[in-house]
């Protein structure tokens, strides 16, 4: 792999970084929340 190899998608690997660490933080938030409404 080059430096100058571009993902195949979303166009830099900023973008996809950024999709990636929004995604998990909404299955985290997404859980967190299925936790306290079953623990209520």
């Amino acid at each position: 792999m080059t430096q100058d190899e571009r993902p195949p998608f979303l166009r830099t690997w900023r973008r996809i970084y950024s999709a990636v660490v929004l995604y998990l933080a909404a299955v985290i938030a997404l859980f967190s929340w299925f936790t306290w409404s079953w623990n209520r």
